[in-house]
């Protein structure tokens, strides 16, 4: 859960007005996309998931981390929660949990 860790500690910076208003429009949800994509593909590889509803059970959690940190956003300044985030949230999981899975058959046909 090293990945998840790093995830808070970014989330608790504080921003800084100017540059939060200073960076491209949906930039943002590239990188909450990306930084849960990763988070949903180490959690699986990590539980060694082998089942479909063992899948959902880590994206599911991976979700509700998502919706955690987004409200946990709230007390830090700069920061704002958004719906939209953890909607990137989100896909960025479902991308993570998928790649893990093509990955994890590529590996058994190829042996």
């Amino acid at each position: 859960m090293a990945w998840a860790s790093l995830i808070l500690i970014a989330t608790s910076i504080p921003i800084p007005g100017t540059f939060a208003s200073a960076s491209p429009s949906g930039a943002d949800k590239a990188v909450h996309g990306a930084l849960y994509a990763v988070l949903a593909w180490l959690s699986c590889r990590a539980s060694g998931v082998s089942s479909a509803r063992a899948a959902a059970a880590i994206a599911i959690a991976t979700a509700v981390f998502g919706a955690f940190d987004e409200w946990h956003q709230t007390f830090i300044p700069g920061r704002t929660p958004a719906v939209a985030d953890w909607i990137a949230d989100v896909l960025g999981v479902g991308a993570g949990v998928l790649a893990f899975h093509a990955a994890r058959r590529r590996r058994e046909s190829a042996s």
